[in-house]
């Protein structure tokens, strides 16, 4: 009769088959509502994949952790066991996710956390280790967020009952002001830019495109007699992939200069059908941002003297050119595409200051004129 006690099990790791071709499994049991057993048994893994029982060890956590949610009776669980069932199970799709949340379990979370209980990891701790790291406050809100996502996940899995990383404070405040472009020093940045890069950097400094829609762009997301770009995929270390968000996905007006600017591409371009890359290769393929970025466009700065900047800078610099303009934070939020406002506004500071102090100039007047 099943009491409805049930111990944990740490299952037993075997290596089976043929030489060359082994592997390593772990056997468990399932126990049924009239309380018999009935035994299974996961593959793990290789051999060729995981050469010591130990690794195969550290891999099967995951799966003992999966077999035992909901159990009464719980060895303790580390936070190890936790990552590595979330890397199995919870990942993201989308690569360029998939691949910068690995980075931050593999090189920052599990080598400080893995080996600690769950039960024993406290806010304060998790706090004062990320205000030690010397990294920028972006790079430690992700790693906290981080933290907060496996811990809901465990939750989930009925491993904890409480999530300790709701009280860890972190800022995501820059230490540092974006660095903006003005129109005379990208100007300066194009004379010593040369094919295909000069009309990307374009592109990125007059639409606000980043560099992973611009290498992403096909003919045929452009139609230059209506006058439109649309952004339908982003690329990312050669992977094509969907925009970044679903907002991020858009029609865009293409002014009198920059269909001249894309007609005179089109007319060099080796490749020109629908689905060829605007900006493809050489050889016709997909091109390598980090690549252009630090072979092309930081060259071209330092001769253009403008210091260190990136393919970003120049979606800054759109921005900063958008509050010149006079575009209120609506339309700035629609041209750059952000899903957020809040977004907007972090990086359109200058549009803010001038309507408060155009606001308070008018409450002024309205005021002090009646007086005086």
């Amino acid at each position: 009769m099943n009491n409805g006690r049930v111990r944990y099990q740490s299952g037993s790791l075997q290596l089976k088959g043929k030489k060359g071709k082994e592997l390593w499994t772990l056997r468990f049991y399932e126990s049924s509502l009239e309380g018999q057993r009935h035994y299974r048994r996961i593959v793990v893994g290789t051999k060729a994949e995981f050469p010591t029982r130990f690794e195969a060890l550290r891999k099967a956590e995951a799966f003992r952790l999966s077999i035992n949610t909901g159990t009464v009776q719980r060895a303790p669980v580390l936070f190890g066991e936790v990552s590595e069932r979330y890397r199995q199970e919870e990942l993201p799709e989308r690569f360029s996710t998939r691949t910068s949340y690995i980075t931050l379990l593999r090189k920052w979370i599990e080598p400080v956390w893995g080996s600690t209980r769950v039960d024993d990891i406290r806010a304060l701790a998790v706090e004062r280790w990320l205000n030690q790291l010397e990294l920028a406050p972006k790079t430690k809100t992700n790693i906290r967020n981080m933290m907060h996502l496996l811990f809901e996940n465990a939750r989930r899995w009925e491993v904890v009952e409480k999530n300790p990383i709701e009280l860890v404070r972190q800022s995501s405040r820059r230490r540092f002001t974006p660095r903006r472009l003005t129109a005379e020093e990208l100007r300066s940045l194009l004379k010593n830019l040369t094919e295909p890069c000069r009309t990307m950097a374009i592109l990125a400094a007059c639409l606000g495109l980043r560099i992973g829609e611009i290498i992403g762009l096909q003919w045929g997301d452009i139609d230059l007699l209506r006058k439109t770009l649309s952004i339908r995929r982003t690329v990312w270390q050669y992977h094509v992939g969907p925009a970044k968000t679903e907002y991020s996905e858009a029609v865009l007006p293409l002014a009198d200069e920059l269909v001249s600017l894309l007609e005179s591409w089109l007319s060099q371009a080796h490749y020109r059908t629908t689905t060829d890359w605007v900006f493809a290769s050489d050889k016709g393929g997909l091109r390598d941002a980090d690549k252009l970025r630090s072979k092309v466009l930081q060259p071209a700065a330092v001769k253009a003297k403008l210091g260190k900047i990136g393919w970003h800078t120049l979606r800054h610099s759109f921005a900063t050119a958008l509050d010149g303009a006079g575009a209120r934070m609506k339309v700035a939020q629609e041209l750059m595409r952000h899903a957020n406002i809040a977004t907007t506004m972090d990086v359109y500071t200058g549009v803010m200051e001038r309507d408060k102090r155009e606001a308070a100039g008018q409450v002024a007047k309205t005021f002090l004129g009646t007086v005086q």
